[in-house]
C-alpha cells in the first residue's frame, strides 16, 4: 500500500492507470471490514494477521477514491479503459456492490 501510495496514483490522468487492478484494489479494501468481524469473532492463533488486518484497515477510504475516479464518464472513455471493458466494467460492479461477491 505505502509503494502504491507513494506513486501518487491519483494524480495520474486515466490514459495511465489500470481501472481492473484498481478496482481490485478497492474490492479487496472493501472485504476488510468483514475479515475484521470474523477475526473478532474468531480469534485465530496467528497474531500477525489480526494486525496486518489493522493496519489495512486504515487504507479503507482509498477505495471510494478509486470508484469515484472511475465512475467518471470520460475516465471511462480512454483507450486503457476500452481495451479492457469487460474486465473493467464487472470490476467496477463488483466494487460498488460488492454484497453479491463478497460474504462472510
Amino acid at each position: 500500500m505505502e509503494a502504491f501510495l507513494k506513486k501518487k496514483f491519483i494524480v495520474f490522468q486515466a490514459e495511465e492507470r489500470l481501472a481492473f487492478r484498481e478496482l481490485g484494489l478497492s474490492i479487496g479494501l472493501k472485504s476488510l471490514d468483514r475479515l475484521w468481524k470474523i477475526l473478532k469473532e474468531v480469534p485465530i492463533l496467528n497474531e500477525e494477521v489480526t494486525l496486518i488486518v489493522k493496519v489495512l484497515r486504515s487504507y479503507t477510504p482509498l477505495a471510494k477514491d478509486v470508484e469515484e475516479f472511475w465512475l467518471k464518464p470520460e475516465n471511462r472513455s480512454v483507450e486503457t479503459w476500452i481495451e479492457h471493458i469487460d474486465i473493467n466494467e464487472v470490476m467496477l460492479a463488483t466494487s460498488l456492490i460488492p454484497d453479491g461477491y463478497l460474504e462472510i
